[in-house]
C-alpha cells in the first residue's frame, strides 16, 4: 500500500484540505503525519479533527503538540508561536488533547522506514535536518533504508550515496535498492521555501518511488482567518509569500 505523508500543518485547515485531495486521489494510501498539526494556524480543532478521521493513520508527536500539552516547554518556542499556542488551547484542551497524548508518538519504526518530527537522533529534543552534514550524523547512528522527517517545513531529500538531492514535484524519484534516505516532505500550512503551496509528498513501496506535491489553496482567505482571530499578524502574512 502506498504511504501518504505530510508533516508541520499547523492549524491551516485549507492547506490541510488540499493535500487531502491528493490523499484520496491516490487512495488506498496509509496516511503518515509528522506533527506539528496545531500551533500557528487558527484553525487547530478542524485540523485534528479531519486527520483522527482517516484510516489506518499514524501520528508523530511535534514540537508545537508537546509544547501545547507542556505549557512549559513553550519557552523554547518563539514568542509568536507561543502565544498562537495560547491562543489555540480552549480550542483543543478537553477535547483533543487526550488524543493527542494517546494517539501521537515521539518517533515510529517499522521494517519499512523510520518517523520522527525533527530527526531520529534524541527525537524529543527537536533537532533539526537542515543540511547533509545533519543528514550524514543520521546516516551514521541508525541503521534504516527510509526515513521521513519534518520541522524544517521545507522539501528535502538526502542520500547516504550522493548527500542533498532535487526534490520537486513533477516527478517520483525513483528509490535505489542499495542507497538509503531521508525525505521531508515539507509544511502542508507553513511553508518556507518561497512556495506558498501546501506541500505532501507519497511514497509507493511497489514502484520504490516517493513523490512530491505542491498544492495551491485559498492563502489570502486563510490569513484572513489569522486576522480575524486576532492571531500575530507575522505568522499569517508570511503564507502569502513561503517564508
Amino acid at each position: 500500500m502506498k504511504l501518504f505523508v505530510c508533516s508541520d500543518i499547523h492549524g491551516n485547515v485549507r492547506a490541510l484540505d488540499a493535500v487531502l485531495a491528493v490523499y484520496r486521489e491516490n487512495s488506498p494510501c496509509a496516511f503518515l503525519c509528522l506533527g506539528d498539526c496545531v500551533g500557528y494556524g487558527p484553525h487547530p480543532d478542524a485540523c485534528l479533527e479531519r486527520i483522527f478521521g482517516l484510516p489506518r493513520a499514524r501520528y508523530i508527536m511535534g514540537n508545537h503538540e508537546w509544547a501545547l500539552l507542556h505549557r512549559r516547554e513553550r519557552r523554547r518556542l518563539n514568542t509568536f508561536a507561543a502565544e498562537a499556542l495560547a491562543w489555540s488551547e480552549p480550542l483543543v484542551i478537553g477535547r483533543f488533547d487526550r488524543a493527542i497524548e494517546e494517539r501521537f508518538v515521539m518517533a515510529y519504526e517499522s521494517r519499512r522506514y523510520l518517523a520522527a518530527h525533527g530527526s531520529p537522533l534524541h527525537p524529543e529534543e527537536w533537532p533539526y535536518i537542515f543540511s547533509h552534514i545533519d543528514a550524514d550524523e543520521v546516516f551514521f547512528k541508525r541503521d534504516f533504508n527510509l526515513c521521513f522527517v519534518g520541522h524544517t517545513h521545507i522539501p528535502t531529500l538526502f542520500t547516504f550515496s550522493e548527500g542533498e538531492r532535487t526534490f520537486a514535484e513533477g516527478e517520483p524519484y525513483k528509490l535505489g535498492a542499495n542507497d538509503r534516505y531521508i525525505v521531508n516532505p515539507g509544511s502542508v500550512g507553513q511553508p518556507r521555501d518561497l512556495d506558498s503551496r501546501a506541500s505532501c509528498c507519497i511514497f509507493d513501496p511497489k514502484e520504490g518511488t516517493i513523490e512530491l506535491y505542491r498544492c495551491e489553496y485559498d492563502v489570502e482567505a486563510e490569513v484572513e482567518d489569522f486576522r480575524r482571530a486576532g492571531l500575530p499578524r507575522f505568522i499569517g502574512e508570511r503564507l502569502l509569500h513561503g517564508t
